[in-house]
């Protein structure tokens, strides 16, 4: 018989043998170096010793098939991860730090306060925000700068908190942010980037929908869009959204004007057009020439949710937990989901079974959506690609039936 602690791959996949068929197994190779007579319950020395021998044996299963998998990309993560993406030219989204613009500086005329700089705010153990170029104060004793914070994430800062000076810079006396940062970016996880992957594989082409497609999702911030081409010499009208003649049209949920922009300008075929009420000017940088980019951001549409459960296992909270759920689909954070997006239509059915796959213990017995408060009475809301659905938990109506 094939040793089951190796014998992990088949025309299935990677398998994992059941823990009972180890015991099984261990309990066997005891028995027949001992006798059959040897008792074997777990309560005996032997019983505690053959238990032992079966975790450690299921750990390194667990270990082996785990390290299996990690040449399927969508089962990989990490490092394994990464480098299957890079195949096909993608790449994980770093993480970014957050940023304080106009921080104002004062203290004596002419006091150089260096790139590097560290301030805080007054908070015990608060996070630190460094410098980002040089300033010099004026004969009036102030100047302004942007910090930037030293570990990258979404660090938050209030206006008016960072007044603690770290660095001690002689001259520099005191610090304050009249506004609020601007928040940062965490890593893309692992669960985010398979998705993300999936919806990039055509990196390294062009010109194609799937190409341009690809590159919009790899634009950095963009969560999704959609896409359409007009292929003929006349307008032609799409969901409410007309093209011009040979021209392609993109709607982007995320990303900067530009970023989406320069994505589109290096992806689109020779001589076709763009369609769109954002109009960002790009200089093309080989050839010099400027071409006036045009995309569509989406119309949010407000959704609301009537959703009503019948609790078949004790869950603490059930309307939180619901609620909860279904908020980690909206933001796209449950596997082989991509939640609200662009061009997206909102299924009741498809929230149902986002509360079932993180609260099994709920029995969801009707769902209902709609636009408006006072309408939450259909099970699927139509969304044009050029509009998005949004919600918020304040939106969700969660009856708990006893």
């Amino acid at each position: 018989m094939a040793d089951p602690l190796y014998d992990l791959i088949n025309s299935a996949g990677v398998i994992i043998p059941d823990t009972a068929g180890l015991l099984q197994d261990v309990r066997n190779e005891w028995t027949q170096a001992l006798g059959a007579e040897l008792v074997t319950d777990p309560e005996t020395p032997q019983g505690r010793l053959i238990t032992a021998e079966v975790l450690a044996r299921e750990a390194v299963v667990q270990n082996n098939a785990k390290l299996a998998n990690q040449i399927n990309p969508n089962q990989a993560g990490g490092i394994f991860l990464d480098a299957i993406w890079a195949l096909t030219g993608g790449r994980r989204q770093r993480a970014i730090q957050s940023i304080v613009r106009g921080v104002e500086l004062r203290g004596y005329p002419g006091t150089q306060v260096l790139s590097g700089s560290l301030i805080a705010s007054n908070d015990a153990d608060s996070p630190l925000w460094q410098l980002l170029s040089t300033v010099i104060l004026s004969a009036a004793g102030v100047g302004y700068g942007d910090f930037q914070a030293v570990v990258a994430g979404p660090t938050p800062a209030a206006a008016n908190t960072l007044t603690r000076i770290v660095s001690a810079t002689l001259g520099w006396e005191q610090v304050n942010n009249p506004v609020a940062a601007e928040l940062g970016v965490a890593e893309e996880t692992d669960l985010a980037a398979r998705q993300r992957r999936r919806l990039t594989l055509a990196l390294q082409g062009v010109a194609l929908p799937e190409a341009i497609i690809s590159g919009l999702n790899d634009t950095p911030g963009v969560r999704s869009c959609t896409f359409r081409e007009n292929y003929t010499n006349l307008p032609v009208t799409i969901e409410g959204v007309t093209l011009g003649p040979h021209s392609i049209y993109a709607c982007v949920d995320g990303g900067t004007d530009a970023a989406v922009a320069e994505t589109l300008l290096r992806e689109k075929s020779m001589g076709c057009a763009w369609n769109g009420g954002t109009v960002v000017t790009v200089t093309e940088p080989i050839s010099g020439q400027e071409y006036a980019v045009r995309f569509d951001r989406p119309t949010a549409i407000p959704i609301y949710m009537a959703v009503t459960v019948r609790m078949s296992a004790p869950v603490a909270d059930p309307a939180g937990a619901v609620r909860a759920a279904i908020m980690r689909y909206v933001r796209g954070e449950q596997d082989g989901e991509v939640g609200f997006a662009v061009g997206a239509d909102v299924s009741a059915f498809e929230i149902s079974g986002a509360v079932n796959r993180d609260y099994p213990g709920l029995f969801v017995q009707d769902v209902k959506v709609g636009t408006s408060l006072g309408a939450v009475n259909q099970t699927v809301v139509n969304i044009l690609i050029n509009q998005i659905g949004t919600t918020v938990e304040g939106f969700i109506a969660v009856t708990v039936l006893p």
